[in-house]
Protein backbone atom coordinates (compact mmCIF):
# COMPACT_ATOMS: atom_id res chain seq x y z
CA UNK A 1 0.00 0.00 0.00
CA UNK A 2 1.22 3.45 -0.77
CA UNK A 3 1.54 6.46 1.30
CA UNK A 4 -0.61 9.38 0.38
CA UNK A 5 2.48 12.08 1.79
CA UNK A 6 5.22 10.09 -0.32
CA UNK A 7 2.96 10.33 -3.26
CA UNK A 8 2.43 14.04 -3.22
CA UNK A 9 6.16 14.55 -2.43
CA UNK A 10 6.54 12.91 -5.33
CA UNK A 11 4.41 15.05 -7.51
CA UNK A 12 5.72 18.37 -5.86
CA UNK A 13 9.23 16.96 -6.90
CA UNK A 14 7.91 16.55 -10.30
CA UNK A 15 6.73 20.09 -10.34
CA UNK A 16 10.05 21.76 -9.13
CA UNK A 17 12.41 19.54 -11.02
CA UNK A 18 12.89 22.79 -13.42
CA UNK A 19 13.68 25.15 -11.52
CA UNK A 20 14.48 24.24 -7.69
CA UNK A 21 18.54 22.85 -7.50
CA UNK A 22 19.60 19.97 -7.86
CA UNK A 23 21.11 17.53 -5.11
CA UNK A 24 21.38 14.11 -4.19
CA UNK A 25 19.60 12.89 -1.15
CA UNK A 26 20.60 11.04 1.58
CA UNK A 27 18.77 8.16 2.78
CA UNK A 28 18.62 7.46 6.18
CA UNK A 29 16.69 5.05 8.32
CA UNK A 30 15.31 7.49 10.60
CA UNK A 31 13.79 11.13 10.54
CA UNK A 32 11.52 13.14 8.39
CA UNK A 33 12.75 15.02 5.17
CA UNK A 34 11.58 18.27 6.15
CA UNK A 35 13.38 18.66 9.00
CA UNK A 36 16.99 18.50 8.33
CA UNK A 37 18.30 22.44 8.39
CA UNK A 38 20.56 21.99 5.96
CA UNK A 39 18.58 21.49 3.17
CA UNK A 40 18.99 23.62 0.06
CA UNK A 41 15.14 24.27 -0.23
CA UNK A 42 12.16 24.99 1.95
CA UNK A 43 10.61 21.68 0.48
CA UNK A 44 11.33 18.23 1.03
CA UNK A 45 12.55 15.84 -1.47
CA UNK A 46 10.74 12.37 -2.47
CA UNK A 47 11.51 9.22 -0.16
CA UNK A 48 13.28 6.18 -1.77
CA UNK A 49 11.32 3.51 -0.36
CA UNK A 50 10.38 0.41 -3.05
CA UNK A 51 6.88 0.15 -3.22
CA UNK A 52 5.55 -2.35 -0.87
CA UNK A 53 8.42 -1.48 1.84
CA UNK A 54 6.79 1.96 3.45
CA UNK A 55 6.30 -0.09 6.56
CA UNK A 56 9.95 -0.86 7.46
CA UNK A 57 11.43 0.60 10.71
CA UNK A 58 14.91 1.60 8.13
CA UNK A 59 12.91 2.99 4.97
CA UNK A 60 11.74 5.98 7.52
CA UNK A 61 13.47 6.35 10.16
CA UNK A 62 15.95 8.89 9.46
CA UNK A 63 16.09 11.60 7.49
CA UNK A 64 17.49 12.04 4.27
CA UNK A 65 20.55 14.31 3.70
CA UNK A 66 20.74 16.56 0.32
CA UNK A 67 24.43 17.41 -1.11
CA UNK A 68 24.35 20.05 -3.35
CA UNK A 69 26.64 19.65 -7.13
CA UNK A 70 28.52 22.35 -8.17
CA UNK A 71 26.77 24.58 -10.42
CA UNK A 72 23.45 24.84 -7.49
CA UNK A 73 22.70 27.98 -5.84
CA UNK A 74 23.33 27.21 -2.43
CA UNK A 75 27.25 26.12 -0.80
CA UNK A 76 27.94 23.25 0.42
CA UNK A 77 25.59 23.22 4.25
CA UNK A 78 27.52 21.67 7.28
CA UNK A 79 26.22 18.14 7.69
CA UNK A 80 25.39 16.61 11.12
CA UNK A 81 25.65 13.13 11.74
CA UNK A 82 22.00 11.84 11.84
CA UNK A 83 20.68 10.07 15.26
CA UNK A 84 18.73 6.97 15.34
CA UNK A 85 15.41 7.55 16.15
CA UNK A 86 13.44 5.07 18.21
CA UNK A 87 11.67 2.46 16.38
CA UNK A 88 7.53 2.75 16.16
CA UNK A 89 8.15 -0.64 18.43
CA UNK A 90 10.09 0.77 21.26
CA UNK A 91 12.57 -1.88 20.05
CA UNK A 92 16.31 -2.00 18.81
CA UNK A 93 17.13 -2.19 15.23
CA UNK A 94 19.57 -4.77 16.04
CA UNK A 95 18.31 -6.30 18.69
CA UNK A 96 17.40 -6.17 22.44
CA UNK A 97 20.55 -6.80 23.32
CA UNK A 98 22.58 -3.17 22.86
CA UNK A 99 19.35 -2.29 25.13
CA UNK A 100 20.68 -3.43 27.97
CA UNK A 101 22.78 -1.01 29.71
CA UNK A 102 26.65 -1.42 29.84
CA UNK A 103 28.47 -2.40 33.31
CA UNK A 104 30.20 0.77 34.47
CA UNK A 105 34.15 0.43 34.67
CA UNK A 106 35.96 0.37 37.68
CA UNK A 107 39.20 2.26 38.49
CA UNK A 108 42.20 1.07 36.95
CA UNK A 109 43.80 -0.31 40.13
CA UNK A 110 41.00 -2.26 41.12
CA UNK A 111 40.07 -5.44 39.62
CA UNK A 112 37.51 -8.24 40.02
CA UNK A 113 37.68 -10.42 42.94
CA UNK A 114 38.19 -13.18 40.49
CA UNK A 115 40.64 -11.25 38.60
CA UNK A 116 42.41 -10.40 41.97
CA UNK A 117 42.71 -13.93 43.15
CA UNK A 118 43.94 -15.48 39.85
CA UNK A 119 46.65 -12.55 39.90
CA UNK A 120 47.29 -13.56 43.67
CA UNK A 121 47.98 -17.15 42.97
CA UNK A 122 50.07 -15.98 39.89
CA UNK A 123 51.97 -13.98 42.00
CA UNK A 124 52.85 -16.55 44.97
CA UNK A 125 53.47 -18.94 42.25
CA UNK A 126 56.12 -16.78 40.97
CA UNK A 127 57.65 -15.79 44.32
CA UNK A 128 57.61 -19.77 45.04
CA UNK A 129 59.34 -20.47 41.21
CA UNK A 130 62.38 -17.56 41.85
CA UNK A 131 62.78 -19.15 45.10
CA UNK A 132 63.11 -22.16 44.21
CA UNK A 133 65.27 -21.46 41.28
CA UNK A 134 67.47 -19.41 43.82
CA UNK A 135 67.52 -22.52 45.89
CA UNK A 136 68.92 -24.33 42.76
CA UNK A 137 71.46 -22.10 41.50
CA UNK A 138 72.89 -22.04 44.93
CA UNK A 139 73.17 -25.63 45.39
CA UNK A 140 74.91 -25.64 41.74
CA UNK A 141 77.39 -23.44 42.79
CA UNK A 142 78.08 -24.82 45.93
CA UNK A 143 78.57 -28.45 44.08
CA UNK A 144 80.74 -26.42 41.39
CA UNK A 145 82.93 -24.75 44.16
CA UNK A 146 83.21 -28.85 46.08
CA UNK A 147 84.44 -29.67 42.92
CA UNK A 148 86.74 -26.89 42.06
CA UNK A 149 87.91 -27.67 45.82
CA UNK A 150 88.81 -31.37 44.73
CA UNK A 151 90.51 -30.93 41.28
CA UNK A 152 93.02 -28.48 43.35
CA UNK A 153 93.70 -30.55 45.74
CA UNK A 154 94.37 -33.62 43.69
CA UNK A 155 96.47 -30.99 41.56
CA UNK A 156 98.48 -30.50 44.60
CA UNK A 157 98.32 -33.64 45.98
CA UNK A 158 99.38 -35.46 42.02
CA UNK A 159 103.23 -35.27 42.66
CA UNK A 160 103.47 -36.95 45.94
CA UNK A 161 100.88 -39.34 44.60
CA UNK A 162 103.06 -39.79 41.26
CA UNK A 163 105.99 -40.25 43.70
CA UNK A 164 104.73 -42.99 46.28
CA UNK A 165 107.06 -45.73 44.85
CA UNK A 166 109.81 -43.15 44.12
CA UNK A 167 110.40 -42.07 47.73
CA UNK A 168 114.14 -42.44 48.43
CA UNK A 169 115.69 -43.83 51.46
CA UNK A 170 117.53 -41.50 53.52
CA UNK A 171 120.85 -43.81 53.07
CA UNK A 172 120.11 -42.97 48.81
CA UNK A 173 119.83 -39.46 49.63
CA UNK A 174 122.85 -39.12 51.80
CA UNK A 175 125.13 -41.32 48.41
CA UNK A 176 123.70 -38.83 46.08
CA UNK A 177 124.89 -35.89 47.99
CA UNK A 178 128.16 -37.38 48.71
CA UNK A 179 128.74 -38.05 45.10
CA UNK A 180 127.78 -34.34 44.14
CA UNK A 181 130.29 -33.05 46.63
CA UNK A 182 133.55 -35.37 45.07
CA UNK A 183 132.18 -33.94 41.67
CA UNK A 184 133.16 -30.60 43.56
CA UNK A 185 136.94 -31.79 43.69
CA UNK A 186 136.95 -31.71 39.93
CA UNK A 187 140.09 -33.98 39.35
CA UNK A 188 139.36 -37.35 37.73
CA UNK A 189 140.02 -39.75 40.44
CA UNK A 190 137.15 -38.41 42.59
CA UNK A 191 134.80 -37.78 39.20
CA UNK A 192 135.14 -41.37 38.49
CA UNK A 193 134.51 -42.69 42.12
CA UNK A 194 131.30 -40.36 41.63
CA UNK A 195 130.34 -42.11 38.89
CA UNK A 196 130.40 -45.31 40.35
CA UNK A 197 128.33 -44.59 42.99
CA UNK A 198 125.59 -42.74 40.78
CA UNK A 199 125.67 -45.60 38.45
CA UNK A 200 125.08 -47.90 41.75
CA UNK A 201 122.00 -45.63 42.87
CA UNK A 202 120.61 -45.50 39.21
CA UNK A 203 120.59 -49.02 39.21
CA UNK A 204 118.84 -49.45 42.50
CA UNK A 205 116.64 -47.04 42.28
CA UNK A 206 115.48 -46.36 38.46
CA UNK A 207 112.84 -43.84 39.06
CA UNK A 208 115.44 -41.24 41.23
CA UNK A 209 115.56 -38.61 38.72
CA UNK A 210 118.26 -36.64 40.75
CA UNK A 211 120.64 -39.39 40.49
CA UNK A 212 120.16 -39.79 36.54
CA UNK A 213 120.55 -35.95 36.33
CA UNK A 214 123.36 -35.77 38.10
CA UNK A 215 125.21 -38.82 36.63
CA UNK A 216 125.05 -37.19 33.19
CA UNK A 217 126.52 -33.80 34.83
CA UNK A 218 129.49 -36.33 35.71
CA UNK A 219 129.70 -37.49 32.50
CA UNK A 220 129.49 -34.06 30.94
CA UNK A 221 132.65 -32.87 32.92
CA UNK A 222 134.26 -35.91 31.64
CA UNK A 223 133.34 -34.63 28.49
CA UNK A 224 134.50 -30.99 29.23
CA UNK A 225 138.30 -32.18 30.62
CA UNK A 226 138.17 -34.14 27.21
CA UNK A 227 137.72 -30.75 25.28
CA UNK A 228 140.31 -29.01 27.68
CA UNK A 229 143.18 -31.95 27.22
CA UNK A 230 142.71 -31.46 23.61
CA UNK A 231 142.27 -27.30 23.77
CA UNK A 232 145.92 -28.00 25.33
CA UNK A 233 147.05 -29.97 23.01
CA UNK A 234 145.90 -27.33 20.34
CA UNK A 235 147.50 -24.70 22.17
CA UNK A 236 150.94 -26.78 22.40
CA UNK A 237 150.54 -26.95 18.46
CA UNK A 238 149.69 -23.91 17.44
CA UNK A 239 153.03 -22.73 19.92
CA UNK A 240 155.25 -25.52 18.26
CA UNK A 241 154.60 -24.19 14.88
CA UNK A 242 155.26 -21.00 15.45
CA UNK A 243 158.61 -21.72 17.55
CA UNK A 244 159.53 -23.73 13.99
CA UNK A 245 158.46 -20.94 11.74
CA UNK A 246 160.63 -18.79 13.80
CA UNK A 247 163.85 -21.02 13.85
CA UNK A 248 163.93 -21.68 10.22
CA UNK A 249 163.44 -18.01 9.30
CA UNK A 250 166.12 -16.97 11.30
CA UNK A 251 168.84 -19.82 11.27
CA UNK A 252 170.84 -17.78 13.80
CA UNK A 253 172.13 -20.65 15.96
CA UNK A 254 174.71 -22.87 14.23
CA UNK A 255 172.21 -26.28 15.26
CA UNK A 256 169.15 -24.11 13.91
CA UNK A 257 168.26 -27.46 12.28
CA UNK A 258 168.32 -29.68 15.02
CA UNK A 259 166.48 -27.33 16.85
CA UNK A 260 163.56 -27.14 13.73
CA UNK A 261 163.81 -31.40 14.20
CA UNK A 262 163.25 -31.44 17.93
CA UNK A 263 160.50 -28.99 17.53
CA UNK A 264 158.79 -31.19 14.31
CA UNK A 265 158.84 -33.98 16.47
CA UNK A 266 157.17 -32.35 19.67
CA UNK A 267 154.41 -31.49 17.33
CA UNK A 268 153.95 -34.70 15.97
CA UNK A 269 153.52 -35.96 19.27
CA UNK A 270 150.86 -33.64 20.18
CA UNK A 271 149.15 -34.43 16.95
CA UNK A 272 149.37 -38.12 17.70
CA UNK A 273 147.51 -37.58 20.98
CA UNK A 274 144.50 -35.20 19.37
CA UNK A 275 144.01 -38.21 17.61
CA UNK A 276 142.31 -40.83 20.24
CA UNK A 277 141.20 -37.41 21.68
CA UNK A 278 138.70 -37.19 18.68
CA UNK A 279 137.38 -40.64 19.00
CA UNK A 280 137.04 -40.45 22.56
CA UNK A 281 134.87 -37.29 22.75
CA UNK A 282 132.57 -38.62 19.96
CA UNK A 283 132.06 -41.94 21.33
CA UNK A 284 131.26 -40.22 24.95
CA UNK A 285 128.81 -37.39 23.26
CA UNK A 286 127.31 -40.61 21.80
CA UNK A 287 126.61 -42.12 24.70
CA UNK A 288 125.67 -38.95 26.81
CA UNK A 289 123.10 -38.21 23.45
CA UNK A 290 120.79 -41.36 24.72
CA UNK A 291 120.80 -40.25 28.94
CA UNK A 292 120.39 -36.61 27.79
CA UNK A 293 116.92 -37.96 25.83
CA UNK A 294 115.52 -39.79 29.28
CA UNK A 295 116.21 -36.85 31.43
CA UNK A 296 114.45 -34.61 28.67
CA UNK A 297 111.27 -36.50 28.82
CA UNK A 298 110.16 -35.19 32.45
CA UNK A 299 106.77 -35.50 33.14
CA UNK A 300 105.06 -31.82 33.50
CA UNK A 301 104.89 -31.89 37.68
CA UNK A 302 108.08 -32.92 39.57
CA UNK A 303 109.96 -31.52 42.77
CA UNK A 304 112.02 -28.47 42.38
CA UNK A 305 114.84 -29.74 43.29
CA UNK A 306 114.12 -32.65 40.43
CA UNK A 307 113.87 -30.10 37.70
CA UNK A 308 116.99 -27.98 38.97
CA UNK A 309 119.01 -31.44 38.55
CA UNK A 310 117.41 -32.07 35.10
CA UNK A 311 118.28 -28.44 34.06
CA UNK A 312 122.11 -28.47 35.09
CA UNK A 313 122.66 -31.57 33.64
CA UNK A 314 120.96 -30.13 30.18
CA UNK A 315 122.27 -26.60 30.60
CA UNK A 316 126.57 -28.23 31.29
CA UNK A 317 125.58 -30.59 28.46
CA UNK A 318 124.43 -28.23 25.97
CA UNK A 319 127.23 -25.49 26.93
CA UNK A 320 130.30 -28.19 26.28
CA UNK A 321 129.04 -29.04 23.29
CA UNK A 322 128.64 -25.87 21.84
CA UNK A 323 124.59 -26.41 21.09
CA UNK A 324 122.42 -23.39 19.76
CA UNK A 325 120.08 -23.51 23.04
CA UNK A 326 123.26 -23.69 25.86
CA UNK A 327 122.43 -19.90 26.70
CA UNK A 328 118.92 -20.40 26.87
CA UNK A 329 119.15 -23.05 29.38
CA UNK A 330 121.89 -21.84 31.44
CA UNK A 331 119.60 -18.92 31.93
CA UNK A 332 116.72 -21.39 32.97
CA UNK A 333 119.02 -22.98 35.51
CA UNK A 334 120.00 -19.45 36.84
CA UNK A 335 116.35 -18.71 37.94
CA UNK A 336 116.28 -22.54 38.46
CA UNK A 337 119.56 -22.46 41.44
CA UNK A 338 118.91 -21.39 44.62
CA UNK A 339 122.47 -19.61 43.93
CA UNK A 340 124.12 -18.83 40.73
CA UNK A 341 126.62 -21.45 40.48
CA UNK A 342 126.44 -24.15 37.72
CA UNK A 343 124.26 -21.52 35.50
CA UNK A 344 128.06 -19.50 35.66
CA UNK A 345 130.18 -22.39 34.80
CA UNK A 346 127.70 -23.62 32.01
CA UNK A 347 128.40 -20.24 30.56
CA UNK A 348 131.72 -20.27 30.40
CA UNK A 349 131.98 -23.77 29.09
CA UNK A 350 129.88 -22.40 26.82
CA UNK A 351 132.69 -19.03 26.22
CA UNK A 352 135.02 -21.56 25.54
CA UNK A 353 133.64 -23.40 22.48
CA UNK A 354 132.24 -20.26 20.81
CA UNK A 355 132.19 -17.13 22.82
CA UNK A 356 133.19 -14.03 21.73
CA UNK A 357 136.08 -11.48 23.10
CA UNK A 358 133.56 -9.54 25.26
CA UNK A 359 131.87 -12.79 26.07
CA UNK A 360 135.03 -14.36 27.32
CA UNK A 361 135.73 -11.48 29.87
CA UNK A 362 132.30 -11.12 31.40
CA UNK A 363 132.15 -14.74 31.90
CA UNK A 364 135.49 -14.30 33.53
CA UNK A 365 134.31 -11.87 35.63
CA UNK A 366 131.36 -13.66 36.81
CA UNK A 367 133.52 -16.80 38.09
CA UNK A 368 135.84 -14.63 39.77
CA UNK A 369 132.60 -13.29 42.35
CA UNK A 370 131.97 -17.23 42.46
CA UNK A 371 135.43 -18.09 43.23
CA UNK A 372 135.59 -15.34 46.16
CA UNK A 373 132.07 -17.30 47.02
CA UNK A 374 133.31 -20.75 47.17
CA UNK A 375 137.57 -21.35 47.17
CA UNK A 376 136.49 -25.59 46.85
CA UNK A 377 134.77 -24.88 43.82
CA UNK A 378 137.91 -26.14 42.01
CA UNK A 379 135.78 -26.39 38.18
CA UNK A 380 135.75 -22.56 38.74
CA UNK A 381 139.48 -21.53 39.26
CA UNK A 382 140.21 -23.97 36.26
CA UNK A 383 137.85 -22.62 33.35
CA UNK A 384 139.08 -19.36 34.37
CA UNK A 385 142.73 -20.40 34.23
CA UNK A 386 141.53 -21.34 30.08
CA UNK A 387 139.90 -18.70 29.79
CA UNK A 388 143.20 -16.21 30.76
CA UNK A 389 144.69 -18.56 28.25
CA UNK A 390 142.66 -17.49 25.60
CA UNK A 391 142.81 -13.79 26.22
CA UNK A 392 147.01 -14.29 26.09
CA UNK A 393 146.73 -13.50 29.56
CA UNK A 394 149.51 -16.53 31.37
CA UNK A 395 150.35 -14.97 34.99
CA UNK A 396 146.32 -14.88 35.36
CA UNK A 397 146.01 -18.50 34.32
CA UNK A 398 149.40 -19.94 36.12
CA UNK A 399 148.18 -18.22 39.42
CA UNK A 400 144.44 -19.81 39.47
CA UNK A 401 146.25 -23.40 38.32
CA UNK A 402 148.81 -23.03 41.20
CA UNK A 403 145.93 -22.32 43.84
CA UNK A 404 144.14 -25.27 42.50
CA UNK A 405 147.22 -27.87 42.62
CA UNK A 406 148.09 -26.72 46.46
CA UNK A 407 144.35 -27.43 47.15
CA UNK A 408 144.21 -30.63 45.28
CA UNK A 409 147.23 -32.13 44.32
CA UNK A 410 145.28 -34.88 42.50
CA UNK A 411 144.00 -32.73 40.10
CA UNK A 412 146.38 -33.79 36.69
CA UNK A 413 144.16 -31.34 34.51
CA UNK A 414 145.75 -28.31 36.37
CA UNK A 415 149.71 -30.33 36.56
CA UNK A 416 149.62 -30.62 32.99
CA UNK A 417 148.40 -26.76 32.26
CA UNK A 418 150.76 -25.36 34.00
CA UNK A 419 153.27 -27.26 32.23
CA UNK A 420 152.54 -26.33 29.03
CA UNK A 421 152.49 -22.74 30.20
CA UNK A 422 155.71 -23.13 31.41
CA UNK A 423 156.99 -24.58 28.55
CA UNK A 424 155.83 -21.99 26.28
CA UNK A 425 157.26 -19.17 28.46
CA UNK A 426 160.27 -17.37 26.36
CA UNK A 427 163.04 -18.23 27.54
CA UNK A 428 165.36 -15.19 29.61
Amino acid sequence: MSDPAASGSVEAGGSAHASAPRSFEDISPSGDPADPPWSASGGSRSKLVPDGHSDVPWATSAPTATVSLPGDDAPFAPTEPSRPAASPSGASVLGGGLDRPLPSRKPSGELPPELLGASSRGASLVIEDGTRRSSSMSWVLLGLMVLAGILLAGYLAYPVFRDRNAAMPVEAVAKKEEAVQALRSDDAPSREQAIQNLKALATAHPKYAEVQAELAVAYTLQLGDLHAEFDRLTLQSNALKRNIDEVTTAKASPGWMAQSNALHDDLREAERAMQPLRTEIAERRKGLDALMETLRAAPDVEPAATVAARLKAQALYAAVTGAPNALALAERLRQAELKPVWSVLARAEYALGSGSPATIQAVSEELGALRAQDRYLFRAFVLGARLALRQGDPDTARGLLDEVVALNPKHDLARRMLAQIAASAPSP
